[in-house]
């Protein structure tokens, strides 16, 4: 009995997030996104000299050197986790607001890269994409 329900469950969160096909067109604008929620202190192209940023304890990350802090790969994950606020650390050491909430929306499914597809919130999915448009080549 249990299994069946947990199975039902499973379908039923499924069934309420939208399959991504890979496409991002329908997904929210990450570039406006992030100047709606990030630029005041990560810069407008993200490298950590926001307006904002001089007033922090401590300085906001240079987001365009995320790939290279990872070896060259770009962390979806813990991007993802750090903005929704899942997985916090002292690295944001409570200066960076959770953004969880305020971008919650319709989910899509996000592959994690371990095979797993993980229902995600759009504008996360969306912010995302864009932070890795910006990465240092």
């Amino acid at each position: 009995m249990r299994k069946t329900w947990i199975l039902a469950s499973a379908a039923l969160a499924l069934v309420a997030c939208e399959q991504d096909d890979g496409m991002t067109s329908d997904l929210p604008d990450g570039k406006r996104l992030y100047t709606e929620n990030c630029a005041a202190c990560h810069g407008a192209k993200g490298q950590g000299d926001g307006e904002l940023a001089q007033h922090l304890f401590k300085p906001p990350a240079d987001l365009t050197a995320l790939s290279e802090s990872n070896g060259g790969e770009f962390p979806r994950n813990y991007v993802i986790s750090t903005m929704d606020g899942f997985a916090r650390g002292e690295h944001v050491g409570g200066a960076m607001p959770e953004f969880g909430e305020k971008l919650a929306g319709r989910t899509v499914i996000m592959q994690t890269g371990d095979g797993i597809g993980t229902p995600t919130p759009a504008p996360l999915v969306a912010l995302a994409d864009y932070l890795e448009s910006i990465q240092a080549k």
